[in-house]
């Protein structure tokens, strides 16, 4: 991962934080992959255990752009990966009888909890006046480059949380296509999941919330 990472940050060096971002992941999806393939992760908890690994790896991710001057902190964050995928995967198989729809809904909730929390902070702050939430934004921007490493790293932790959290929900109410008696007949079967249907309701909200600001901020 952390190779990955470097090879990104030399493709493109001047888009430091992007690039090792993209690298970085693409590491981590080519290393959880090969656990998969060597046995060391069962099928029906291979996605559960990259999505809990990938949310690990965007909260270091989000740590060390704030502290690029902390190396120890970032080597030590991202060298803890590992164990991070080894933990899930262990709790993952012991918990076999937690559904699928309930795992995804909640690691659904846990991706989109930093746009949902900047949304939120944003509009009581600035609509009603109440600064608490929007204190920890704050504190990061005041931080050396925070705008610029703001900027670098919430099209990833917004973007991409809101729309994996979204698409998992999504395909997670509909099921598997079905053959109907001998006529070849298929059909797609979507079964509403409350759980489910919350985060698909507020993944898509948040991100129009989104887009509608940086249109009006832009345009």
């Amino acid at each position: 991962m952390i190779l990955s990472s470097l090879i990104g940050h030399y493709l493109t060096p001047y888009k430091l934080i992007p690039s090792s971002i993209i690298g970085g992941t693409v590491g981590l999806l080519s290393g959880v992959y090969l656990c998969f393939r060597l046995n060391y992760i069962d099928k029906r908890d291979f996605f559960p255990v990259l999505l809990s690994s990938l949310i690990y790896f965007g909260a270091i991710s989000f740590e060390a752009v704030f502290n690029l001057n902390n190396p120890t902190l970032i080597l030590g964050g991202f060298s803890l990966i590992g164990l991070i995928t080894m933990i899930s995967n262990n709790y993952f198989v012991n918990h076999h009888y937690i559904s699928a729809n309930k795992i995804y809904g909640i690691l659904g909730l846990v991706f989109a909890f930093p746009a949902l929390y900047f949304v939120v902070a944003s509009i009581l702050k600035f609509q009603f006046g109440h600064a608490f939430l929007f204190g920890f934004v704050e504190e990061l921007l005041r931080r050396t480059n925070g705008q610029e490493n703001f900027n670098a790293i919430t099209p990833f932790l917004f973007g991409g949380g809101l729309m994996l959290a979204f698409w998992l929900n999504v395909f997670t109410q509909i099921e598997n296509i079905r053959t109907i008696n001998n006529f070849n007949y298929k059909s797609i079967i979507l079964k509403v999941k409350t759980l489910n249907l919350i985060v698909v309701i507020l993944t898509s909200s948040t991100g129009l919330a989104i887009l509608s600001y940086l249109a009006v901020e832009n345009f």
